[in-house]
C-alpha cells in the first residue's frame, strides 16, 4: 500500500470518530470506555475488553455547555461536554476523567447530572510527583480503578490480559516514535498534518489494527528515505496542552517547517514512556506515569518543564518553539513565562498562539505563523 493509502483510514476516524468504535461494538457486541486526555491507562480499559476511545474534543459550538460550565473554563473540557450534550458520544457505554486541573476535578460530577453513563469514573493523579508517597497512592489509585472496571465488565481483568495490552501499547507508541523520527529526518515523507492526524485517528481505533497500518507505514517511509536523503527544513518544537486548532499544522507546511518535537496531549506526550513489561502490572502502569515528560497540570521537580523544554528544543536542533495556550488554560498560562525565559537562555526564538476549541481565528493564525516563520529563517513555498 501507498503512503496516501495507509493514512486514510486514520483521516477517515478523525472526521467520524464514532465510525470505528460502532462497527467494533457491532461485531464484538461489546462495550466503549471513554477518557480524556490522556493520563488514564488505556492498557487497563483495553484488557478489561472495553474499546479505549479518546475524546480529543471537536468544532461542535458550546454553546450548550454554557448553563453547566462557566464560559471561562478550559475550552476542550467545554468542547467534550458539548458532543455529550449534542448526543454525538451516545455509543459510549463508559467514561474515565484524569483530575489534572480544577476543571476536570469537578467534570464528572457535571457530566454524570447532564450525561448519565453505566459507569463513570475519575483518575486521581497524584500532584506532588516527587514524594515517595507518589508511588504507593498511585499504585493503590490503579488498583480503586481496576476494579471499577471489573465491577463494571462483571468479570477480573486477569494479568495476563494487562500484560499483553501492555506490550500491545508499548509496539504502538514505539511505531509511533519511529514515524516521529522518520519526519525529523526529511518531512517530506510524511507532512506534519498527517503525522498527527495519524495520531489523533490511533485514539479512536483498535490499537491492533492501528499497529499493523503503522508498522507498514513505517517500512515504506524507510524505504522512501533510503533513496531520497535527508532534507532541509525549519525545525520547530510545539508546546501547549492539545494541539488546536490543527490547522496549525497547515500553515506550517505551507512554509516548510517540520515539528520535530512537542509535550502536547495529543502529540508527544501520549506516544513517549514506554510501560516496564517486567514485574508487576499496576506497578509498571504506576511507573511509567510518573516518569512522563512534564506539563503544565503534571510538572516534575526532578525535571522541571522549562528545563525539559529548553533540552528538547537543543537536542532537536529546534530553530523555534511555538507555544500553543488554550484559552482560560490556568497551568499553562502560569508556566508560560518560566518557559518563554527558559527559551531565551537557550538561544530560541518562541511565540504564543492563544487558541481555543470552537473560536480561532485561522486568518489571524495563518498571518501569525508565517511571520514567526519568516522571521526565523524560512523561505516559504
Amino acid at each position: 500500500m501507498h503512503t496516501a493509502d495507509l493514512i486514510e483510514p486514520f483521516a477517515s476516524a478523525v472526521k467520524d470518530p464514532a465510525g470505528p468504535v460502532r462497527q467494533w461494538k457491532a461485531a464484538r457486541g461489546g462495550k466503549a470506555v471513554g477518557f480524556l486526555l490522556t493520563d488514564v491507562p488505556e492498557e487497563m480499559i483495553h484488557a478489561a475488553g472495553f474499546f479505549p476511545f479518546g475524546i480529543t474534543g471537536g468544532s461542535i459550538g458550546l454553546e450548550k455547555t454554557d448553563a453547566h460550565l462557566q464560559t471561562w473554563a478550559c475550552s476542550y473540557a467545554r468542547s467534550c461536554l458539548a458532543l455529550a450534550l449534542g448526543g454525538e458520544l451516545d455509543f459510549l457505554d463508559g467514561l474515565i476523567i484524569p483530575q489534572s486541573c480544577d476543571t476536570t476535578r469537578m467534570l464528572p460530577g457535571i457530566w454524570s447530572h447532564v450525561s448519565p453513563l453505566p459507569y463513570l469514573d475519575h483518575f486521581r493523579l497524584p500532584r506532588q510527583v516527587d514524594r515517595p508517597s507518589a508511588r504507593r497512592y498511585l499504585i493503590a489509585e490503579l488498583e480503586r480503578l481496576q476494579k471499577g472496571l471489573e465491577q463494571f465488565s462483571g468479570r477480573p481483568i486477569e494479568q495476563d490480559h494487562l500484560k499483553r495490552s501492555i506490550v500491545l501499547y508499548n509496539r504502538n507508541r514505539a511505531l509511533f516514535r519511529a514515524l516521529f523520527d522518520l519526519h525529523a529526518q526529511d518531512p517530506s515523507l510524511i507532512s506534519n498534518r498527517d503525522l498527527y492526524t495519524l495520531i489523533r485517528g490511533a485514539m479512536v481505533m483498535p490499537r491492533e489494527r492501528v499497529n499493523g497500518l503503522l508498522a507498514a507505514l513505517v517500512g515504506e517511509l524507510k524505504g522512501r528515505l533510503k533513496a531520497e536523503g535527508e532534507a532541509e527544513h525549519l525545525r520547530l518544537v510545539l508546546s501547549g496542552t492539545l494541539l488546536e486548532p490543527v490547522e496549525t499544522l497547515d500553515f506550517i507546511d505551507e512554509w516548510g517547517g517540520a515539528v520535530v518535537g512537542d509535550d502536547l496531549q495529543n502529540g508527544c506526550r501520549y506516544i513517549e514512556a514506554d510501560v516496564p513489561e517486567a514485574g508487576g502490572t499496576l506497578e509498571a502502569l504506576a511507573d511509567r506515569q510518573l516518569n512522563r515528560i512534564p506539563s503544565a497540570a503534571y510538572d516534575i521537580q526532578k525535571r522541571p518543564r522549562r528545563g525539559f523544554l529548553a533540552d528538547l528544543a537543543r537536542e532537536k536542533r529546534a530553530q523555534g518553539v511555538i507555544f500553543l495556550h488554550l484559552k482560560f488554560c490556568e497551568p499553562e498560562n502560569f508556566d508560560y513565562y518560566d518557559n518563554l525565559q527558559a527559551m531565551e537562555k537557550a538561544g530560541v526564538p518562541a511565540m504564543r498562539i492563544e487558541t481555543q476549541f470552537g473560536g480561532a481565528s485561522l486568518g489571524q493564525l495563518r498571518t501569525r505563523v508565517h511571520a514567526f516563520l519568516e522571521m526565523i529563517g524560512g523561505e516559504g513555498r
